[in-house]
């Protein structure tokens, strides 16, 4: 995984995890296929999760909402619960910055890695539009090993976001930040996991 998941180097980390058992090899990569389906359709996270909260929205490169699979540098616009961030209009912002793909005789994996950044729409503004540095990454992870599917969330250097010219956006990120960082944002991740791992076991009738 340490060539996935960026290396932890400062802060915090948070890991999520959930797995499934398949009766077979071929019963599982359709299932793995079905679970990246649901990972790269973006827009729809916030029907999977098993407590939504969040909402997500998957934009171009100029913060435009649109509709269709993830691809490699878009932009997610994420509506947390709680104080929005006052110069972006509510919103944090993350961008794609890595998607990737490897198959081999008996293993699969697909996985995307997003990162806090300016808001796509307000090209002007260079500060971070994120209750996290820039330096912080979310991944997601998708395995396939022969008959196993794991499912996975990695956080990675989560550091408040508090560097901003803006006070109060400095003021929002910190208290929204800091309740990431005592366990806020656990259930949040853990429940999209889940129910990432449940849509594709209801699918193919296996328990997670």
């Amino acid at each position: 995984m340490k060539n996935i998941i960026p290396e932890q180097k400062d802060g915090k980390r948070l890991d999520c995890f959930e797995s499934l058992e398949f009766p077979s090899e071929a019963i599982a990569s359709m299932a793995f296929d079905l679970a990246v389906d649901n990972l790269k359709n973006v827009n729809h996270w916030y029907e999977l999760a098993e407590l939504p909260a969040a909402v997500f929205q998957l934009t171009s490169g100029y913060g435009t909402p649109i509709e269709r699979s993830l691809e490699l540098h878009d932009y997610i616009r994420l509506d947390i619960p709680g104080p929005g961030l006052p110069t972006s209009g509510g919103y944090d912002w993350v961008n794609v910055i890595n998607l990737m793909s490897e198959k081999t005789a008996d293993y699969k994996v697909f996985a995307i890695t997003l990162k806090p950044c300016p808001d796509p729409s307000h090209p002007e503004d260079k500060n971070t539009a994120h209750f996290f540095e820039g330096i912080s990454s979310s991944t997601f992870l998708i395995e396939q090993r022969r008959n196993s599917l794991l499912f996975q969330y990695a956080g990675r250097n989560e550091i408040i976001n508090v560097d901003n010219e803006k006070l109060s956006d400095n003021i929002r990120n910190y208290f929204v930040g800091l309740a990431a960082k005592l366990g806020a944002s656990y259930p949040q991740w853990k429940s999209l996991i889940k129910g990432m791992a449940n849509a594709v076991a209801k699918k193919f009738d296996v328990r997670i």
